[in-house]
């Protein structure tokens, strides 16, 4: 079977460091927001240039802590249509109220139509950069500065993207981070970060973040999360830093492995925005059917990714809304991620490139 990431592989990489620092951490008898997570948080401005950095469990609460920080519930948020699920339920659960645009060509929020879905109600634009992509900052940062919106740059999928070589990392009010086994910093099982240049909102992330009590002896304000990072996975995320240059490499030649390949079969792909320099998160290509496409790969020994599945404006419990979503319809029906880690071999790729030409 050829894997979609590779998890036993990667872990050779990093198995060293990552034991070594279970053993100082329980030396130091701190399991929870030490010594590595003040490493892997300083690691994260130099990486970014942003002026703070908050770890927290996972990508999701770092939409919804960073939401809570900069906008009062029931506030309407501006997200794609189409996205990773937490990019919707971290807005419910931070109390706001969703408002949906389309995506793209590309699979990111189409910023053309944002200003047409703005309401006196809209306080913050949540743009997400699905696939790997940057979304189209120029436009979003416009129409924030322009309606005094708060700009949150979901970073998730589009950490080190360019956005017109400008680190994606740089863009925004607030940025969140998601580090798990698919991502271009991966750990084992999930983990996050909020980067932010404002320290009044830093402080507000570190209460949130810690059940509203961001340490022992400081003054309990408000309720919070358990979302307080774990000194095991900074350690993780401090070793996979480490291997991140050659694993972009890596993930840079199978890209083009496949985009060759691929175009040389006639199998459609997705492709980038010109402002975009992708980060190589996920390689998608168009099919009629994703759904009997991953049952074939499947039992031809090609494991893939049903990328995603959901048309956020019909669920049942989201606003109610006659809009009609055909590009979210496209890539909810077509789009089927291939693998793209750094471990997969050369031959592997031949093979996906070939499997995948017989569908």
């Amino acid at each position: 079977m050829i894997e979609l990431e590779n998890l036993a592989r990667r872990f050779e990489d990093v198995k060293k460091d990552y034991f070594e620092s279970l053993e100082r951490i329980s030396k130091n008898e701190n399991v929870v927001n030490g010594n590595y997570v003040a490493l892997a948080e300083q690691k994260l401005k130099e990486l970014s240039g942003r002026k703070y950095a908050a770890l927290v469990r996972t990508g999701s609460n770092a939409i919804t802590i960073s939401l809570q920080s900069y906008v009062a519930k029931g506030a309407e948020v501006i997200i794609p249509n189409y996205s990773c699920p937490a990019t919707l339920s971290s807005v419910v659960v931070a109390g706001c109220v969703p408002r949906f645009v389309e995506i793209n060509e590309y699979g990111s929020i189409d910023a053309s139509q944002i200003q047409s879905h703005l309401t006196e109600n809209t306080k913050a634009i949540l743009a997400t950069g699905l696939y790997g992509d940057v979304h189209d900052h120029g436009t979003i940062k416009e129409i924030c500065d322009k309606n005094d919106l708060v700009y949150i740059n979901d970073a998730a999928q589009s950490q080190f993207a360019l956005y017109e070589g400008t680190n994606s990392l740089a863009l925004g009010d607030v940025v969140c981070m998601s580090f798990a086994e698919n991502k271009p910093l991966p750990t084992l099982g999930t983990f996050g970060a909020v980067l932010t240049d404002s320290e009044q909102h830093y402080k507000a992330i570190r209460v949130l973040r810690k059940n509203g009590k961001p340490s022992r002896l400081e003054e309990y304000t408000t309720a919070g999360y358990s979302s307080h990072p774990d000194e095991d996975k900074a350690a993780q995320l401090l070793a996979s830093i480490k291997h991140f240059d050659a694993w972009q490499e890596r993930r840079r030649q199978v890209a083009k492995m496949y985009d060759e390949g691929f175009a040389k079969a006639g199998i459609k792909t997705r492709k980038s925005p010109a402002y975009s320099t992708h980060n190589t998160h996920k390689y998608v290509i168009f099919v009629d059917n994703k759904f009997t496409a991953h049952e074939k790969l499947l039992s031809a020994g090609l494991q893939t990714a049903q990328h995603y599945v959901d048309n956020f404006a019909k669920l049942p419990w989201t606003p109610d809304t006659s809009e009609q979503f055909p590009m979210t319809d496209k890539f909810i029906q077509q789009g089927l991620s291939l693998p793209i880690n750094a471990h997969i071999t050369d031959a592997e790729v031949q093979q996906v490139i070939d499997i995948v030409s017989k569908i």
